[in-house]
């Protein structure tokens, strides 16, 4: 008796230890931070920039950067709260103009009892639409509301009395892509947009929305989606009757059902249960039966080896003379995944990046995990992490121009895959094709037969800052600072300093394109085969 009771006291004092820790967090996130502090703040981040980032004067002199913190430092005169403080530092970050450097405004803790209650509640409000924000507008392509009457195309008015606009105005300066385009920009703050709702809102079981559709607007209140229970369909009583011919509709599931993939096959595509996509799939156009589109969604979920082997084996079956490659809205993910894919898009051997700048021989020692794993996982960290430190201290090399440089897979030789594809390709891209989906896109523009369809993409031509990106914590504040810790470029290079790789015919879709789901793209592409 006296062991439970221990055990039900300790329980006890965990969980109101867990409140106090929330409830104190949010206090302080809440409560002004005196000017020494965030003036340490900013001596900190400052610090790690000039320590760390390679390339920081890559499009803003270090002058200018530093005539930056100083200016901020008179304008921090009085107490500031964390959010207050954000939209001071947030700009002077975003100005070195890296897509990869980001800056993270710290949000109110939930309870385990609040968190508890959200999951039971369901899907709440901002989840219920699915928008992107087009011509400066907040607009719905899917509803997944009990609103059946809001359609695609009703613009989002306001949500508790917040418009889109406004919080566009307060957040662009702390938005930035690669360099000086503007087309990540957009899809950037699109989708963003839900989480800066929250960021002012806070989480909420019910919004009042105002929608604008056609000429007539309408105010909604949105509440959060509660769960439907799963109903057991009732058991077959043994001795009665099965009507033996099956309905066509089960044949059709049956055969959709076959058609399936396999646990393994959705391992090795990267198979998201959310979006029931994968992050690498092949399939016939749907506007020319005899085109098929390679479509990557991003660089970081497949098993790409035994993807792009399986993939590339079928177009070499099917002997395709003419091929689409979907970088769209591709984020990016690992070197090593793109440079594979360039692989089996040529028949000679490459060298796809140069060898990228670091600070020094130690900077990539700064790698961040701690932040990011459970307790479980340290003593797997504290035993390999020496081993890591040893290696990446001795690949660490001097450049021949001065400074420190480290080879990633690209910056080696490559041999092309054995069942490359060389005929005709198109390669559509967008202000969301990112980071590694623009190394890619900047080796395609070499490979012979290759024609760009899209606009202007988000990450630059020229490399991006990224590889390994720790996030470093302001101590007082607790604003989180992503930073990547490798310049990492590509051999092939332009005179536009700043800018994205440009499509060889520009197609943006309009707005009402994305309303109707169009794809002027893909249009386009089967115009030209004919």
């Amino acid at each position: 008796m006296t062991r439970t009771l221990r055990f039900l006291f300790l329980i006890s004092l965990v969980f109101i230890t867990a409140c106090t820790s929330v409830e104190k967090y949010n206090t302080q996130l809440a409560a002004p931070i005196p000017v020494v502090k965030l003036h340490k703040d900013i001596d900190y981040i400052q610090h790690k920039l000039n320590r760390l980032y390679p390339h920081l004067d890559g499009y803003l002199s270090k002058a200018q950067l530093k005539a930056k913190f100083d200016s901020i430092r008179q304008v921090v005169n009085r107490p500031m709260t964390t959010k207050e403080f954000y939209f001071v530092i947030a700009p002077v970050i975003a100005s070195v103009r890296q897509g990869h450097m980001s800056t993270g405004l710290p949000q109110p803790l939930l309870t385990k009892a609040q968190r508890k209650h959200l999951k039971q509640m369901g899907e709440g409000p901002l989840s219920q639409f699915t928008s992107e924000w087009l011509d400066q507008k907040m607009i719905v392509l899917k509803n997944k509301s009990d609103r059946k009457y809001l359609k695609p195309g009703a613009e989002i008015v306001s949500i508790n009395g917040i418009t889109p606009q406004q919080l566009y105005a307060q957040y662009r300066p702390v938005l930035t892509s690669d360099g000086f385009n503007e087309t990540y920009i957009r899809k950037g703050f699109g989708r963003r947009l839900p989480a800066y709702f929250t960021g002012e809102l806070g989480v909420q079981d019910s919004l009042l929305y105002v929608f604008k559709q056609k000429d007539s607007t309408y105010t909604e209140w949105i509440k959060r989606k509660i769960k439907e229970k799963k109903v057991t369909p009732p058991k077959i009583v043994k001795g009665e009757v099965k009507d033996t011919v099956k309905p066509k509709t089960e044949a059709v599931a049956k055969v959709k059902k076959e058609r399936e993939l396999t646990r393994k096959e959705k391992r090795i595509f990267g198979y998201d249960p959310t979006t029931k996509e994968c992050a690498v799939s092949l399939k016939r156009s749907e506007l020319d039966s005899t085109l098929y589109v390679l479509r990557v969604k991003n660089f970081s979920s497949s098993k790409y080896r035994k993807a792009y082997t399986l993939l590339f084996d079928s177009i070499q079956h099917m002997g395709l003379k003419t091929l689409v490659l979907d970088l769209r809205d591709n984020p990016g993910g690992r070197v090593a995944d793109a440079v594979n894919l360039y692989r089996h898009f040529t028949d000679q051997p490459f060298t796809m990046l140069q060898p990228s700048e670091v600070t020094s021989k130690t900077s990539l020692w700064k790698i961040g995990v701690l932040d990011n794993i459970s307790p479980i996982g340290y003593p797997f960290f504290f035993i390999g992490y020496p081993v890591y430190m040893t290696f990446s201290y001795f690949r660490t090399t001097k450049r021949p121009e001065g400074g420190y440089q480290y080879k990633l897979v690209g910056s080696r030789p490559v041999d092309p895959a054995p069942n490359a594809y060389t005929e005709k390709l198109y390669v559509l891209i967008n202000g969301g094709s990112f980071s590694a989906a623009c190394i890619e896109s900047v080796a395609l523009k070499q490979r012979p037969n290759t024609y760009f369809v899209g606009e202007e993409t988000g990450g630059a031509y020229n490399g991006t800052v990224a590889g390994i990106m720790p996030i470093v914590r302001l101590p007082h504040s607790k604003i989180s600072v992503r930073l990547g810790l490798m310049h990492v470029q590509p051999v092939a290079q332009t005179d536009k300093e700043g800018r994205g790789i440009f499509p060889d015919t520009e197609i943006i879709p309009s707005t009402e394109d994305r309303v109707k789901a169009r794809d002027p793209e893909m249009e386009y592409v089967v115009k030209l085969r004919r």
